[in-house]
């Protein structure tokens, strides 16, 4: 049971039609070289992630308190970055220490950021 190959309406690989006559779009001298690479992502570096305290010893706490007051500008970033504390434990100090009059605020800029200055600090105008 040999069948003949099929006659139709089927087109081959290069667009023609199965009666030999080319497609409107593909031309029989255009041809595409190797596609172009894809564009890959840039390499980006990850950032370590902090492994900040929690936690505050008395230890660390008398280091804080002992230091602070000194600083010129304190906020609450500079402190979790100096003691590698988390922000909250941060604020926390901070307010303890505008309690004890160690620091006071500089001005009153927004409710999220309070900018403070140690009372001992040495002015930067002298």
């Amino acid at each position: 049971l040999d069948m003949p190959p099929k006659q139709g309406k089927g087109k081959d690989a290069k667009g023609k039609d199965a009666k030999g006559v080319t497609k409107k779009g593909a031309l029989p001298g255009n041809k595409k070289g190797a596609k172009p690479k894809k564009k890959s992502w840039t390499k980006v570096k990850v950032k370590d992630k902090l492994n900040n305290a929690v936690f505050l010893d008395s230890k660390q706490y008398e280091k804080i308190t002992k230091e602070v007051p000194k600083q010129l500008q304190v906020t609450v970033a500079t402190i979790c970055d100096k003691y590698k504390v988390n922000g909250s434990v941060a604020r926390l100090v901070l307010r303890d220490l505008v309690n004890k009059a160690q620091i006071k605020q500089v001005g009153d800029h927004h409710a999220s950021f309070n900018l403070y200055s140690g009372v001992g600090a040495k002015v930067a105008a002298k």
